[in-house]
């Protein structure tokens, strides 16, 4: 059968722009537009400091609250010990065991604080997710960024790569007919390039 010419065009598999989660300054551009880039290379940075001095306070903290949250388990034990003993009233140890309870919920909020803090100062490194190519930077270097800004930048996938094609329904059906009455016959499809040779 003569060949079935089809004029199609050639797709990234993958397509991901590059956003930023956090606010501040950029600070420095760590690539050529239109460079090849691997998945984590780093991109772009963000100004650290305030970040970095969030997870320092954050961290700081949490050794207050896991101190805090000691010395409540200690006074629990000693009361519970001068209760066995009668030496103290039961509304003592209550009273010890209700500030425990609330020494134990301070430190989970500051743990989760710093967990916030590390995650925060993570996103002021934007690397790359996937292995393709760079376009073009959006936004220059010095420029205040925050997660409303558009993309930085894009990146799309080199390999693999689609060449996509139209086919109409008329056409789908002749080929799975011819097929059918090949026994599952398989058909070859070439590419041709805009220069007339033949993709290999």
């Amino acid at each position: 059968k003569p060949a079935t010419t089809f004029t199609g065009r050639i797709e990234a598999k993958n397509k991901v722009d590059l956003r930023v989660r956090v606010d501040g300054f950029l600070e420095k551009r760590l690539f050529d537009e239109g460079a090849d880039v691997k998945e984590g290379d780093l991109l772009f940075v963000i100004e650290k400091g305030l970040y970095q001095a969030a997870l320092d306070q954050a961290k700081a903290a949490l050794e207050t609250a896991q101190a805090t949250l000691k010395l409540a388990d200690m006074d629990v034990d000693r009361q519970t010990q001068l209760l066995q003993r009668n030496v103290v009233a039961q509304a003592t140890l209550d009273q010890v065991t209700a500030k425990q309870g609330e020494a134990r919920g301070t430190m989970l909020a500051q743990k989760a604080a710093l967990e916030k803090a590390e995650l925060q100062l993570g996103y002021t490194d934007i690397k790359s997710p996937i292995s393709g190519r760079i376009g073009r930077a959006s936004v220059s270097v010095g420029n205040f960024v925050s997660p409303s800004n558009s993309a930085l930048a894009t990146i799309v996938s080199q390999d693999p790569i689609y060449a996509s094609f139209p086919v109409t329904q008329r056409e789908m059906l002749a080929v799975r007919k011819e097929q059918e009455a090949n026994n599952n016959g398989q058909f070859v499809v070439y590419i041709q390039l805009a220069d007339g040779s033949r993709y290999s």
